[in-house]
Order: C-alpha cells, then sequence, then structure tokens
C-alpha cells in the first residue's frame, strides 16, 4: 500500500509504501533538502493528498556513512542548473563570422565583382581609396596565349637582337597585361641568360597600363636586347602572371 509522508524540515511530500516504512524503522532520509526524520510520525492523514510533484525520498540509517538504496528511492543530488549559452549570442557570432568571410571574399575578387557588376565599382573604388588598395583587372592566364613569336639580329645593329611576338587576350573581358619570360638557350639547350619583361617592357610607348589587355584583342610586342655577345641558338617564350 502507498502512503505519502512528509518532511518535517522542508514539507516536501513523499510517496511511501509499507515495506518501505518497515525497513530501518521507518527512518528516510529526504530527498530534497537531505533531513533525517521518521516517515511513520510524518505520515499524511489524508492518503488521498498526493503530492504535487512525485519526489522520491533516499531512506539510511541516522550517522551511517554507507546508504542503502532500495527500490521506489532515489539518489537526489544537488540542483545544479545546466549552464546554456544563450541561442540570441550563438546566432550573433554566427552573423559575425558570415560577415567576415564575405568581406574577405569581397576583397579577394574585388576587381572580378567591379567586372561582372559594374554598379558596384564606384562602391569597392571608395572603398579601397579607404582601404589603400586598388582594383586589380582579371589575371586569367589559361585565356592569354602567344600566337606568333622570333628572335633575330637587328639588320641594322649587329649587336641588338630583337624579340617580336603576338598576344592575345581569348577572354570576353579586359585582363591585366601579363608578364613574360625569355630564355636563351645555347646547341645544347641549356640555359645562358633569362629575362623577365614586365607590361613597361614590351608595351608601345603611350599604352596605358591600367586600361589592361582589352577583350578579344592582340597586341604586337617587339622588343630590343643586347645579347648577340652570348650567341645564344634558341629561345623559349612564355608569359605569366607575377
Amino acid at each position: 500500500m502507498s502512503r505519502v509522508t512528509r518532511c518535517p524540515e522542508c514539507g516536501t511530500a513523499f510517496r511511501i509504501s509499507d515495506p518501505q516504512l518497515a525497513a530501518r524503522s521507518g527512518q528516510a532520509r529526504c530527498g530534497r533538502c537531505g533531513k533525517v526524520f521518521d516517515a511513520r510520525a510524518a505520515l499524511v492523514a489524508d492518503a488521498g493528498a498526493t503530492p504535487a510533484r512525485a519526489v522520491e525520498a533516499r531512506r539510511s540509517l541516522p550517522g551511517r556513512g554507507a546508504q542503502t538504496t532500495r527500490p521506489g528511492f532515489s539518489e537526489p543530488g544537488p540542483a545544479v542548473p545546466a549552464a546554456r549559452p544563450s541561442r540570441w549570442m550563438w546566432w550573433v557570432g554566427s552573423a559575425a563570422a558570415l560577415i567576415a568571410l564575405a568581406a574577405q571574399f569581397a576583397f579577394h575578387f574585388r576587381g572580378e565583382i567591379a567586372l561582372l557588376w559594374p554598379a558596384a565599382k564606384p562602391t569597392l573604388a571608395r572603398i579601397c581609396a579607404e582601404l589603400d588598395c586598388d582594383l586589380p583587372l582579371p589575371k586569367r592566364a589559361e585565356l592569354m596565349s602567344i600566337e606568333a613569336s622570333d628572335l633575330q639580329a637587328d639588320g641594322a645593329n649587329p649587336g641588338v637582337m630583337v624579340l617580336s611576338a603576338t598576344l592575345r587576350n581569348r577572354a570576353a573581358f579586359p585582363q591585366q597585361f601579363p608578364s613574360l619570360e625569355l630564355t636563351l638557350t645555347d646547341a645544347q639547350d641549356q640555359t645562358v641568360a633569362r629575362r623577365v619583361l614586365y607590361a613597361r617592357d614590351y608595351l608601345v610607348k603611350g599604352t596605358s597600363v591600367d586600361a589592361g589587355f582589352a577583350a578579344n584583342s592582340e597586341i604586337p610586342v617587339r622588343v630590343f636586347i643586347e645579347a648577340v655577345s652570348l650567341k645564344p641558338t634558341g629561345y623559349r617564350l612564355y608569359l605569366f602572371y607575377p
């Protein structure tokens, strides 16, 4: 039979069975405040007064270190609320991380963004002016090519060699002018000299470097090099972006 007893210390009501009352001479420990009391003496007269919360008591003999848990009794621990971060803080942190990632992406690809969305270019230019950066044109080396090239001694000046080439931008958008690397080789195809030519070295005087290499266009290259004394028998030429 189930009865109800009440802790005289904190007033918490517990369900307790007759076998539990018979054990340990009715001594019980309140699972809420830890008070040891006589559960028989504290029985509630109205057995129908069901406690609002189903709290169980842990029984033990007073003064005994070891405590025995019986069926129907629990080992209550201190009521410590679990610490949980606020949901709004998680959302704020996530939003801040996404904003930072978007800002890094926009900065790294600012040139491409300005090209694809011209309306954004004034805003990007204003931001770059404040950050002391620029709006670089795209650098897609796979869309650049050397259509033809030749290296010959200058007929008017035997001590000078002339590099002639045609560069093509096959992209549908302007790009930065590439750099060229010219390697002179001997009869065994070993390198005897190497030189890097930047845009300012091979562009026709008066050409604007900032304007970039126009989309779907070609430009001629003609560079004079003093290298006859090296007696090269061959050369290699390729374009790249530093």
